[in-house]
């Protein structure tokens, strides 16, 4: 979508979907089918993040299993999927399937997952799920995880147990809130998704794409944000992004009435 002369962005829908049924998940999911959002992503949390719960927290991988055989052109997305919660074989099996059931729709968001002392944590501890406490460490766990996924997806046909590749690797993108990590997502040849009104947006941007030109990576960077009908109303909190080199806006959705505006939502042009 141009914002001005030879400026395009993206724009994508991040879904909370503890916030509504699934019934209501599926009907926008078909309802954007063909637009205006490029990607439909999804959370990835065992537990809801607001306090009054009326819906689960659906397991992302299941649901857009579902929602995959609901639409054909939508792309679809976990952002991001914790690689502290399941194993590099299982995010490698689940993404080969969605790939599968979605004809190459699917891309594969990764974090590296939070501190014990983060807000985030609760949901691990009362699990019995471990988190490392060093954020090197939580990087180094990150980076083996991306390179054993692709080592599975890109597993010799000759292998024993044969297991069969994806019709095309998905894409990776990592989510960041440091310009280390995001020199590590460089490396790696993956994209970078960020929230948009991170303090250090502009140094973190910047040295993704210092080393994506060093590294010969493709750069693709995103930021989210939630989402406002005044959004489709100006481009003030757009323009700023796309001038730092943002390819991608991905609008989440914070509230339950968020989906009955999207519902409605007739187009989305900015003036």
């Amino acid at each position: 979508m141009p914002l001005r002369q030879n400026v395009i962005v993206i724009f994508d829908l991040h879904v909370n979907q503890s916030l509504v049924p699934y019934q209501q998940l599926n009907a926008l999911a078909e309802a954007i089918d063909k637009g205006p959002f490029k990607t439909l992503w999804v959370l990835d949390h065992f537990a809801a993040l607001q306090e009054n719960v009326t819906h689960p927290m659906l397991d992302p991988f299941v649901l857009l299993g579902a929602l995959a055989a609901k639409t054909q052109s939508l792309q679809l997305g976990i952002l991001v999927a914790n690689v502290v919660n399941r194993r590099p074989a299982v995010l490698a099996q689940a993404s080969t399937s969605l790939q599968f059931m979605s004809n190459s729709r699917f891309t594969l968001g990764l974090g590296a997952g939070a501190s014990p002392a983060s807000r985030f944590a609760a949901e691990h501890h009362s699990l019995g799920i471990e988190l490392q406490r060093k954020m090197a460490d939580r990087h180094t766990y990150l980076v083996e995880s991306v390179q054993t996924i692709r080592s599975i997806w890109q597993r010799d046909s000759s292998a024993t147990p044969l297991i069969v590749a994806p019709p095309t690797e998905p894409n990776i993108t990592i989510g960041v809130n440091s310009s280390e990590l995001a020199v590590i997502a460089a490396q790696l040849n993956c994209s970078i998704n960020i929230r948009w009104n991170h303090e250090n947006l502009s140094t973190i941007v910047a040295e993704y794409r210092a080393e994506a030109t060093k590294s010969g990576t493709q750069e693709n960077i995103s930021v989210w944000m939630p989402w406002s009908m005044a959004h489709t109303k100006s481009q003030a909190a757009i323009t700023p992004l796309a001038d730092l080199g943002v390819d991608r806006v991905i609008f989440l959705t914070t509230e339950q009435q968020h989906f009955s505006e999207l519902m409605n939502l007739r187009s989305f042009l900015f003036p």
